[in-house]
């Protein structure tokens, strides 16, 4: 009688254990979030190309999931600042962020202590586009190709200033390249984001930046900017009167790159129904014919992809830029 007992006993604390490591704590039902507003960080000013597709996106995934999606700007530092507000967010599923190669590559890489560990405290969600780059300058300066700002630089040694979102994004270590291998001694101002670069740039306080096609195509229409070369292979189809460094004889690597992705990332720890979900609604959103022509009219590639093939793609990056950054001399602090 008593090992009955003691069986059913047994049985029933089996039975409360199976049953607490079922129910535990409330599951994240990915059904039915969100349940309130999502808010998603931008680590740079508004007016830029992070902002331009934030808010794009935004306005579609915000109503597919039947709540808003909150933008907060979080810029300076080079977008370290609002990278380690999302770093350190609350992991419940409602702060969600926008990043950039700056932000998670080349930072890391140059400055040993920025406030937060990608492989610790970042989840990825999805990687949106790629991004290729304009180099412009004011329309003051006289030139109308590449090759031809170069020897402008040549024979304007330490009167030319650059800009660049942050030390160690591609504006600044492309630029860089370019002062070390003319020893032009052009002075680098970086800024809080695209927005207050181009209006400086606009204003002749900068005579020469690396911009999107998001940011330069509308001023450069108007004249307020001379557009010289795109980088990477190929024209881009939103400004395709745009030529390539290489077609104008300039065959640097650093040229040859499609220098830039913008995607989105989230808290460590936050539930994998949410970043499934959010991911999903992204790519679903991408799809939609009329955002994709807006995005390639903004001069960026699509992507759209998964939680880890943007992990695999931030991976990849890692070593391809500690070699860019060595060779354009930025350094570690």
């Amino acid at each position: 009688m008593n090992e009955i007992r003691q069986r059913r006993h047994f049985l029933a604390r089996a039975s409360a254990a199976a049953a607490a490591l079922t129910v535990g704590p409330p599951a994240f039902a990915q059904a039915n979030w969100p349940q309130s507003p999502v808010k998603m960080i931008i680590p740079f000013a508004a007016g830029g190309s992070t902002d331009i597709l934030t808010r794009m996106i935004g306005k579609i995934v915000g109503e597919r999931i039947g709540q808003p999606i909150v933008v907060d700007n979080r810029g300076g530092a080079g977008g370290i600042i609002g990278t380690a507000a999302i770093a350190k967010a609350p992991p419940d599923g409602y702060t969600f962020g926008m990043t950039t190669v700056s932000s998670i590559v080349s930072a890391p890489i140059i400055n040993t202590k920025v406030p937060f560990d990608v492989d610790r405290e970042i989840a990825f969600v999805s990687q949106i586009v790629t991004v290729p780059m304009i180099l412009g300058v004011h329309p003051s300066v006289p030139v109308n190709t590449a090759p031809e700002l170069m020897q402008y630089l040549r024979s304007h040694k330490g009167r030319v200033s650059y800009g660049s979102v942050a030390v160690g994004h591609y504006g600044h270590v492309a630029a860089a390249h370019i002062n070390d291998t003319l020893d032009a001694g052009m002075a680098h101002v970086p800024y809080k984001g695209e927005g207050p670069m181009l209006q400086d740039l606009i204003a002749g306080q900068l005579q020469t930046t690396f911009l999107t096609i998001a940011t330069t195509k509308a001023p450069s229409e108007a004249g307020r900017v001379k557009v010289l070369a795109i980088t990477g292979t190929q024209r881009h189809e939103a400004m395709p009167n745009v030529p390539t460094f290489a077609e104008q004889g300039l065959n640097d690597e650093v040229f040859k790159l499609n220098p830039g992705w913008i995607g989105i990332i989230a808290p460590a720890k936050t539930p994998p129904g949410a970043i499934q979900r959010m991911s999903a609604e992204v790519q679903a959103a991408v799809r939609q014919p009329e955002l994709r022509d807006r995005i390639t009219a903004l001069g960026m590639n699509l992507v759209g992809g998964t939680p880890e093939a943007f992990q695999a793609a931030y991976k990849a990056e890692i070593p391809k830029w500690r070699d860019l950054l060595a060779r354009a001399g930025v350094k570690a602090e």
